[in-house]
C-alpha cells in the first residue's frame, strides 16, 4: 500500500474513533477539536516511525517491532495526556484516564479491521 495512503487512512480512523468516543463522553465540541489536533500531531509520528522500521529491520525481527509499538503508543498516550492536561479539557487523573481509553480504542479498532 502507498505510504501516503496509509498514513491518511490510519490517521482518519483515529480522528474518527477517537473523536466519536470524546463527543459521545464529554459532548464537548472544542474537546473533540482538541482530540483531532492532537492526533494530528501524534498519530503521523507513530505510523512514520513504525514504517520506517519496516522499511529498515527484516521482518524476521518481529518481537523488536511490537516492542517499538508499544513503546510508541505509550509515548503517545503521554504526549495526549499533557496535551489535554494543558488544554483545559480535563484535570490532571482524568486527563491520563482519557489519553488511554481513547489510544487503546483506537489502536484495537485498527489492529481489527487491519
Amino acid at each position: 500500500m502507498i505510504p501516503l495512503f496509509l498514513l491518511i487512512r490510519n490517521l482518519l480512523l483515529t480522528v474518527l474513533t477517537e473523536g466519536v468516543l470524546v463527543l459521545v463522553f464529554t459532548k464537548k465540541k472544542s474537546t473533540v477539536y482538541h482530540s483531532v489536533l492532537v492526533n494530528m500531531l501524534t498519530n503521523p509520528l507513530v505510523n512514520l516511525a513504525l514504517m520506517a522500521w519496516a522499511a529498515f529491520v527484516p521482518f524476521s525481527e518481529d518481537f523488536y517491532y511490537y516492542m517499538l509499538t508499544a513503546v510508541l503508543e505509550v509515548s503517545a498516550v503521554a504526549a495526549e495526556w499533557i496535551l489535554y492536561y494543558k488544554m483545559g479539557d480535563f484535570g490532571l487523573k482524568k486527563a491520563f484516564f482519557a489519553s488511554l481509553s481513547l489510544n487503546t480504542a483506537s489502536y484495537f479498532l485498527g489492529v481489527l479491521i487491519q
